[in-house]
């Protein structure tokens, strides 16, 4: 089974190589990682003590794309109020920082975000929109995290989603 995989990622055309787990086990140590067929998306989940679930996944070819998705009781409040979840997204991800081991700055990627909403503050956060993408990083490879969804999965429960990416590769 392994030469398969090996000889379905030499016949594609990507550039990047197999998808890793970027969750670090000694700080969340029920985290799980399902390589996909393709070898270079990969499916890490994590459920915390109190419910709440991340779901990264890990995927792309011209783009290394990292998407986190949090399906969280934490954070409450109407899904158009764009400046509270993206102040949420802010604290959810800082949350993990210290567990994950990303080949994208995220720490840099979140001090854009926050620099973002900031700048929006005298416009009462009307700019805020999802899925615009955010540069934080000015090098022949662009940087950018986009905040890509927000919905009510039930009464207590609400998914944000977050991506990161790099490319073109």
């Amino acid at each position: 089974m392994e030469e398969i995989a090996t000889e379905h990622v030499q016949n594609n055309d990507c550039i990047r190589g197999q998808a890793e787990p970027l969750i670090q086990k000694e700080d969340f140590p029920n985290a799980t990682f399902v390589l996909q067929t393709d070898s270079i998306t990969a499916i890490e989940t994590v459920t915390f003590d109190n419910g709440d679930k991340l779901i990264i996944r890990s995927w792309g070819c011209e783009y290394y794309v990292l998407t986190f998705r949090y399906e969280t009781t934490k954070f409450q409040q109407d899904t158009t109020n764009l400046e509270y979840w993206f102040w949420s997204v802010c604290k959810l991800m800082t949350g993990i920082l210290g567990g994950l081991d990303a080949p994208i700055d995220i720490k840099r990627g979140l001090f854009f975000l926050d620099s973002y909403i900031l700048r929006d503050k005298k416009n009462n956060y009307r700019n805020l929109n999802l899925g615009e993408e955010i540069y934080f990083d000015g090098s022949d490879i662009r940087s950018f995290i986009t905040v890509d969804s927000i919905e009510k999965i039930t009464e207590t429960k609400n998914a944000v989603t977050i991506s990161f990416a790099i490319g073109p590769l």
